[in-house]
């Protein structure tokens, strides 16, 4: 697993990314919808923290392992 460390600003453009990525993903016919709504839904809810300060380390395994420290 990759260690990022990150400024806040810096992790909240990450997380929209990595959501822009699931986005046009389920735009594709053959993927598992649930699958990925689930994580649009979770990477919407880190967004949220990220922004409030309430979240200071994340991870993610999709669509690569990483681990996320907020400065």
């Amino acid at each position: 697993m990759e260690r990022y460390f990150m400024r806040r600003v810096r992790a909240v453009a990450y997380l929209l990314d990595c959501r822009r990525g699931w986005l046009r993903t389920t735009a594709s016919p053959n993927g598992d919808i649930e699958f990925e709504a689930d994580q649009i839904e979770l990477i919407d809810k880190l967004i949220r923290d990220v922004r409030a300060g309430r979240v200071r380390t994340f991870e993610l395994a999709h669509p690569r392992a990483v681990s996320i420290y907020v400065s």
